[in-house]
């Protein structure tokens, strides 16, 4: 039987790995509080470990965050802020854990794409405030790095390998069109963060980090594609096998 997209984030396998994976740009947070109508409650749905949540504690007065994965949340409880006194963690599916609101804001991650969204939207809609912001945070991969071209064969290699579909490396944008009905997209973003520095090994570590090339669906073939993509890395190192690149995460806001 087909693994239902998202279900190795409620695995150990992949929780584990997730401090492999880049923070997200200060900016992608500033421009969240800015673009907020107001600073009181804010909702994070799919928050995993709390990677929007836990630094929106320092912002808002109230934060709820909704996962269905109790491993994913005791590893943020765990983390900075993860204890915050305002940070409401619910075990949970978005479409149908409890909800507290009204919401001045609403936040999501990659997950929104899996979501029930003929479900989702009409039932967020009755909790949040006017105005209101709706705001999409994706990505944490390589913004164009020294290996890119490598990197790109690569994807083109082992994503269909993996999952049986093409490597479409533009596919998050495609996304929007399945409940463009729910929202009304005011602005995108694409931010850049700051130099990264990681050893070759704990980059490899966070590719088994993403649902796609999570060592489960790997199986026997995770030495070849650790040993690529090792060999592929290696020449842009420095002598302490150590990479430097930037990460690219985008921010989507609409309302509903």
């Amino acid at each position: 039987m087909e693994q239902k997209i998202g279900t190795s984030f409620q695995s150990s396998e992949v929780v584990d790995l997730y401090l492999y994976r880049p923070p997200y740009p200060q900016q992608i947070f500033d421009l969240i509080v800015a673009l907020s109508p107001k600073t009181e409650h804010l909702l994070d749905l799919g928050c995993g470990h709390g990677k929007i949540a836990r630094p929106m504690s320092r912002h808002f007065q109230r934060v709820t965050a909704i996962d269905p994965s109790a491993e994913m949340m005791t590893l943020g409880k765990s983390l900075d802020h993860g204890q915050a006194a305002n940070l409401t963690w619910i075990e949970g599916l978005a479409e149908t854990a409890p909800l507290s609101g009204p919401y001045d804001t609403v936040v999501a991650a990659l997950s929104i794409h899996w979501m029930a969204h003929d479900t989702l939207f009409p039932r967020l809609a009755m909790h949040l405030k006017t105005p209101h912001l709706f705001a999409v945070v994706e990505g944490d991969g390589p913004y164009d790095p020294p290996w890119q071209d490598d990197w790109v064969r690569f994807h083109e290699k082992w994503v269909p390998k993996l999952t049986g579909a093409p490597f479409q490396p533009d596919k998050g944008r495609t996304f929007w069109t399945m409940y463009e009905t729910f929202v009304t997209v005011q602005d995108r973003y694409d931010v850049i963060s700051d130099p990264l520095h990681q050893s070759i090994e704990d980059f490899i570590l966070c590719q088994h980090s993403r649902d796609t090339f999570a060592i489960s669906k790997l199986g026997q073939n995770r030495e070849e594609f650790d040993d690529e993509l090792r060999a592929i890395l290696r020449p842009f190192a420095d002598a302490h096998d150590m990479l430097e690149f930037r990460s690219i995460t985008k921010l989507t806001t609409a309302t509903l």
